[in-house]
């Protein structure tokens, strides 16, 4: 599989999360794993624009056992169906791609929250607030006569 990118915009960001006394994550994998969370979460995926090669990330350094479940799961999310648990090249690139995107859209999110905030932990324990809350819908059905 081939490395994970980032885009470079995002550097100072991330940096500012994963690093100093006020560091939310320990590392950036972690960064990376909730961003895609997020992004997978109100379902909008933001391609890359300009990486650095040098920065990517290998696989082997997302040290959690569910970490190729998220990637499978944002696959069968995606497709429907379950192709892309098959091992070839094309559906580790499609994946490791899907992953790219959303995480690219959920550090898009944190970062213009956490500007406007003047604590970044309390920014965030409040959009998992928002993100968290099931959506509330009508039913199809009107049950009064």
């Amino acid at each position: 599989m081939r490395r994970i990118q980032r885009e470079t915009t995002h550097e100072e960001f991330i940096k500012s999360l994963t690093t100093g006394d006020a560091a939310i994550f320990k590392e950036i994998w972690r960064v990376l794993l909730f961003a895609a969370a997020l992004g997978v979460k109100v379902g909008n995926r933001r391609p890359l624009g300009t990486t650095d090669s040098g920065k990517a990330i290998q696989e082997t350094y997302f040290s959690t056992p569910g970490w190729r479940g998220f990637l499978y799961l944002i696959g069968i999310a995606e497709t429907g169906d379950s192709e892309c648990l098959r091992s070839s090249e094309a559906n580790e690139e499609a994946l490791v791609s899907a992953f790219e995107e959303y995480a690219n859209n959920g550090l898009y999110i944190l970062s213009e929250r956490m500007k406007l905030s003047t604590s970044p932990f309390d920014e965030l324990v409040s959009l998992l607030m928002e993100v968290s809350q099931p959506n509330i819908s009508k039913p199809d059905v009107d049950f009064l006569i």
